[in-house]
């Protein structure tokens, strides 16, 4: 049996998605896209993560077309290590987020469901790590659903 490599981001898109047709005929969308964490440097900038995502198939279609820099999504997938030979002849490793649904976020996702506080903590109790669990359950209910859905079926 397989373990677990399961991710779930909430955040802005960096970059607007672009297509590549791999040489096996597959296409794939790739954008940057970051994710605010919820404190500031001691300087008092913010600090963030930016991710490299692929997204395959249809749903990379459908990125193509509605992804733009500035769109605010929601992504679930796979973390994902890749290495590259770069032109210079060395290796490089990256690691990728592979989303396998992602929708529009809407405001009221997070908003006043977790406590940001307590995702601030280098280690989550139950309540927490619940917490979040119903921030992605949210995320997947009923419209959320239906709109990947219709949106991949167009």
């Amino acid at each position: 049996m397989p373990d677990l490599n399961f991710v779930a981001l909430t955040g802005v898109a960096t970059k607007d998605a672009t297509i590549r047709r791999k040489a096996s005929g597959q296409i794939k969308a790739e954008f940057s896209f970051e994710v605010a964490r919820p404190f500031l440097r001691a300087t008092g900038e913010p600090v963030s993560d930016l991710f490299l995502i692929d997204v395959w198939g249809d749903l990379g279609r459908w990125a193509a077309d509605n992804v733009r820099e500035g769109s605010k999504l929601v992504i679930f997938g796979t973390l994902n290590k890749e290495s590259y030979v770069t032109r210079g002849g060395g290796r490089e490793h990256l690691t990728v987020v592979k989303a396998k649904y992602l929708r529009p976020a809407d405001e009221e996702l997070i908003d006043g469901k977790v406590d940001i506080e307590e995702l601030k903590k280098d280690d989550w109790g139950r309540a927490t790590l619940a917490s979040q669990v119903n921030v992605v359950d949210g995320a997947i209910d009923g419209s959320a659903f239906d709109f990947f859905t219709s949106a991949v079926d167009e």
